[in-house]
């Protein structure tokens, strides 16, 4: 019998003399068919492939093989090119890191932190990120639950694992690192179980970057990438999605030790004046709101002066800055008055002044664990007392951040999470692949109309005299363009004119847009005479994603659309609520809510317009895209502009 280190070596399989349950298998590429084949034959039921040197590097006869196993056994494959898996709690751990390495200078180094068992699960598309999430919750104390990796997916995909995890018991939060899905609606139905069974998934997509835009008859198809559906969709299913490993990190952190916040409003507790400005910027910048302390909390915090349980220069406003004289006590005594407050409770209470000791965590948490809310805790600074008060909040299951940048941004990505209504996404039929052609304006305004999305009152003309007679029947000022849907975008060619409020202004238009006609070939298309409607221009849009099918996106239109690109995209049909927790993620959401001379906008119009367009490519799989630019909103009424869409050839 050969041994290695005091363990038996088998030749193979059939040695061992019973059936295994998990192996590991870590041989060049070339062999590990065979022994893959081998476990296989003798009832092992599970491998996991360490090896590399598969599709990832072209090698797709190799992964096709292992394919071949799994088709014609019971076995199943995790990887090839994968870390594998790492259980907290039972100790089952493929990955081939050391715990410690030997250095060039001969000292021995721990090269991996484990953390202690927790309630977080990472599913993993990359192995080098796992080690860094398991680095990084042992080095804030956090809980892991489990990690794993799946590799090329041959067999045992994303989409399975986070299955598993959602219904685990000891699961409360799921963290995924994706670069790609297959079954979009899948997916996000996982995602919408596990919410609906009170737990969160932070969710990191790869590939943010977008490919080289190509010219499209509407600027859905062309503006709106992979990862712009992809981070709606999963948003809109109830997830958070993060831009960084870092974000990962730190959300999923937070959101196994603390409650989801049922609200924007937070409340911010300190003895740092400097941070305690920074706060109230950066709260702004991540979407939350600093609450207002009612009249009796404000007397409390008076009384509180007064009887000098609090210093005497403190200022009743929130952020509550105690000050530099603040002591341990004064945190409690303020902390026990506002914690019934808000929704998000930021709690940063600065080691460094004369009065402040280590005993103020205990007093802080012990409240903190009482009350129902979302509490960050911010203990800034290299020293070791500054760590000292981390390590403290950690160990009492508190999540604390170093950086008041990391803790609001956390805060604020907790607070604009979806809590998802819905029962799940449907599959539903997609347009056939193939060419598409325009729609008819005529067909089209039509299919608006039959969904509550009104178009603006307009006529179409081919003479100069119904150019009049149309704009009197429509009314100064008036707007006209080109009307042949050969050409996209009409603007960029000169084919719109706008604010025609005379006869002679409306005869000059028609003949120099008449004469744009006849060099674009379209002078028998004729030209759209249109009602002038102001308000706040958006473009709401629908296309067939090949992941997702079936999305809609909505944004900053008009002139905005080019200028600002920005926008944001949901699976259809969408529904209202949804519509107005996705609008929160506009990068230039404040022209919605009133900016200088722009009026606040109807979100209920909004999110009824939007929901109504996501339903047209719902019930119109012949559809392949649709957009209204500018869809105009005022006060409760949204009318469409400028609308376009394309059928498929092939259905």
């Amino acid at each position: 019998m050969n041994q290695i280190d005091g363990d038996k070596v088998f030749k193979g399989f059939g040695e061992i003399g019973k059936p295994v349950d998990l192996v590991v298998v870590a041989v060049p590429a070339s062999f590990v068919p065979d022994v893959v084949k081998d476990a296989a034959e003798n009832g092992a039921k599970a491998a996991v492939v360490v090896s590399g040197g598969f599709s990832e590097t072209g090698n797709d006869r190799l992964e096709n093989a292992l394919r071949q196993i799994v088709q014609t056994s019971n076995l199943r494959i995790l990887g090839p090119n994968t870390v594998g898996i790492m259980d907290f709690y039972t100790g089952v751990d493929t990955f081939f890191i050391r715990e410690f390495k030997t250095s060039l200078n001969g000292g021995s180094l721990k090269n991996m932190a484990y953390p202690k068992p927790g309630a977080v699960a990472l599913v993993s598309q990359s192995g080098a990120l796992a080690t860094y999430f398991i680095d990084a919750f042992a080095e804030r104390n956090g809980g892991i639950r489990a990690v794993a990796c799946v590799g090329n997916q041959v067999d045992v995909k994303a989409e399975e694992l986070v299955s598993f995890f959602v219904e685990d018991e000891l699961t409360k939060v799921l963290a995924v690192y994706v670069e790609g899905v297959a079954d979009g609606r899948s997916f996000l139905n996982h995602v919408l179980r596990a919410r609906k069974l009170g737990k969160q998934v932070v969710v990191l997509k790869a590939g943010r970057s977008k490919t080289t835009e190509k010219a499209a008859y509407t600027h859905t198809a062309s503006m709106v990438g992979e990862w712009d559906v992809f981070v709606g969709a999963f948003r809109q299913a109830g997830a958070v999605v993060v831009e960084s490993v870092k974000e990962l990190v730190d959300v999923a952190y937070a959101a196994s030790l603390t409650n989801f916040p049922q609200g924007r409003r937070l409340l911010v507790l300190t003895n740092a004046g400097g941070f305690s400005v920074s706060s109230s910027d950066l709260a702004e910048l991540n979407g939350l709101e600093l609450l207002q302390f009612p009249e009796d909390v404000i007397e409390g915090l008076v009384s509180l002066r007064s009887s000098g349980k609090i210093p005497p220069i403190v200022v009743p406003n929130n952020p509550l800055d105690l000050s530099g004289s603040a002591t341990p006590e004064s945190f409690e005594a303020s902390y026990g008055l506002l914690s019934g407050l808000g929704d998000i409770h930021l709690l940063m209470p600065l080691h460094t002044p004369p009065a402040m000791n280590e005993s103020v965590v205990e007093k802080l948490v012990k409240k903190a664990k009482a009350v129902h809310k979302t509490v960050l805790v911010c203990c800034p600074g290299s020293s070791e007392y500054a760590a000292l008060f981390r390590r403290l909040f950690s160990e009492n299951d508190v999540p604390v951040f170093r950086d008041l940048e990391d803790a609001l941004r956390v805060a604020g990505l907790l607070a604009k999470t979806i809590t998802p209504q819905r029962d799940g996404f449907p599959h539903v039929r997609s347009a056939a692949a193939g060419s598409a052609k325009p729609m008819s304006r005529s067909a089209l305004i039509s299919l608006l109309r039959e969904n509550c999305l009104e178009p603006v009152d307009e006529i179409i003309v081919f003479r100069e005299s119904e150019a009049l007679k149309a704009a009197r029947e429509i009314g100064f000022p008036v707007v006209m363009k080109l009307a042949s849907e050969k050409v996209a975008h009409k603007s960029d060619v000169g084919g719109v004119v706008l604010n025609l409020s005379e006869e002679s202004q409306v005869v000059e238009a028609f003949r120099r847009l008449m004469n744009l006609a006849a060099k674009l070939g379209v002078e028998g298309d004729g030209l759209v005479v249109q009602e002038t409607f102001k308000g706040l221009e958006l473009i709401v849009g629908g296309k067939n994603d090949r992941v997702f099918g079936p999305v809609v996106t909505v944004g900053l239109g008009g002139f905005f659309t080019e200028a600002l690109r920005d926008t944001v995209s949901l699976v259809a049909p969408a529904q209202p609520h949804e519509v107005k927790t996705m609008l929160q993620y506009l990068k230039h959401k404040q022209l919605l809510y009133g900016f200088r001379n722009i009026p606040p906008a109807d979100i209920d119009t909004i999110a009824k317009a939007v929901t109504n367009l996501s339903n047209i490519i719902i019930k119109n799989p012949t559809i392949t895209t649709i957009e209204i630019n500018p869809l105009t909103i005022s006060h409760k009424k949204a009318k469409a502009v400028d609308f376009r869409a394309t059928l498929t050839t092939n259905t």
